[in-house]
């Protein structure tokens, strides 16, 4: 057992099957350019991460079992860098790895799974590879990337997040390459708040939202991505987003293939959109996107499906999806402000009624859901 191991000024001693554990600080401290070579530890259980690498220190981490700490598992920070590889990093308290201030470690062929928030977080200039990560089952989303950090993440399985696959926020950048990112709870990836990231040749699949989800100014290039069975949009540009589509493929949808709304633009040119349930490219009013080249065919269009034949639209949505059409509010029944009716039951249900057009956009009713004072009477229509 040991309490602490520090490797500074320069050294590079061995480090091999200890037991590290229950530390009142981290495991293992590496800084002022400390190397060494640290493998088939147990590092568990420490107050603080269980390795820290800082100050241009540059060890070889490789087949260790880093978990249950109170903080995080691996913190590399001021400079840190580092080779990371085939260690199991699970079920610490904060991130499964951190990576900040100009560190630039190599995380390879790691399981990185089971944390209580992020599995990897890249902020405030934190950059490096990450490359053949298996990534899984964080309470948070599996990668964060923000405030500058430019990583190049490669290769990896990102999936099973509670708060999606991978979040890029703040200022955040990346090269997101030939990754699979599948079956998180929410978007596949998320690019929020002027965040800049290049996403190429990626599979983004059977996520329980989007595929892909830009707000808030978010930008990006998505080039040659294959984005599939989403339950939501495979992608949904809001909030006055730009972001530029190149020769994606987005099908077998859920919902709508690409749908903009709220603002935002993009450029979409030379991508496929096929198979998705709620129709191909869907425009909010006043959406005019850059399109150029798109092939958009064998789409289901059970939106207009369901507007043709007299349906109220909760019928094809419930409440987990958000359809793309007319909505309406009807002031003789109070609606507010949050409130959206179908143009179904604005003919059916409240037929005589003062009633608003808002605006072409994404919504489920609230008619259909019962939520207002009359009932829905489109709801026993077959």
């Amino acid at each position: 057992m040991c309490c602490c191991v520090w490797i500074t000024s320069n050294s590079n001693p061995t480090i091999r099957k200890n037991e590290i554990y229950n530390g009142h600080q981290g495991g293992v401290y590496i800084f002022g350019e400390g190397r060494g070579l640290i493998e088939h530890n147990n590092i568990y259980g420490n107050a603080l991460a269980g390795i820290q690498i800082r100050t241009n220190s540059d060890p070889i981490v490789r087949h260790n079992k880093i978990h249950h700490g109170q903080h995080g598992g691996i913190y590399v920070h001021e400079k840190g860098q580092g080779l990371i590889e085939e260690n199991e990093v699970y079920s610490n308290t904060l991130a499964g790895v951190w990576i900040t201030t100009g560190s630039t470690p190599v995380l390879r062929r790691n399981r990185i799974h089971s944390g209580k928030q992020v599995g990897v977080y890249f902020y405030d200039n934190g950059h490096g590879k990450l490359e053949d990560n298996d990534i899984f089952n964080h309470l948070y989303s599996g990668v964060q990337i923000r405030t500058g950090s430019n990583p190049v993440i490669r290769g990896n399985k990102i999936w099973g997040g509670q708060n999606g696959g991978v979040l890029v926020y703040n200022g955040g950048l990346g090269l997101l390459e030939q990754n699979e990112i599948f079956d998180n709870a929410m978007a596949g990836v998320w690019i929020k708040t002027d965040s800049n990231p290049t996403l190429k040749r990626n599979k983004i699949y059977d996520g329980r939202d989007g595929g892909i989800c830009i707000f808030n100014g978010g930008k990006g290039i998505l080039e040659e991505n294959d984005i599939f069975r989403n339950t939501q949009a495979g992608v949904l540009i809001s909030t006055q987003s730009h972001p530029i589509l190149r020769r994606n493929r987005i099908y077998d949808g859920q919902a709508a293939g690409v749908e903009i709304t709220n603002n935002a633009t993009a450029t979409l040119e030379y991508n496929q959109i096929f198979k998705n349930k709620f129709g191909g490219l869907c425009l909010a009013s006043g959406v005019q996107p850059i399109t150029r080249g798109n092939q958009i065919f064998n789409n289901e269009d059970e939106v207009e499906k369901a507007v043709s034949g007299g349906q109220c639209l909760y019928k094809i949505s419930s409440y987990t999806s958000f359809p793309m059409h007319d909505f309406y509010r009807c002031q003789t029944c109070n609606t507010t402000d949050r409130n959206a009716i179908c143009v179904n039951c604005i003919k059916n249900c409240h037929a005589g009624h003062d009633v608003e057009f808002i605006r072409h956009d994404r919504f489920f009713c609230d008619c259909g859901a019962g939520t207002l004072s009359n009932q829905c009477q489109l709801q026993g229509e077959p």
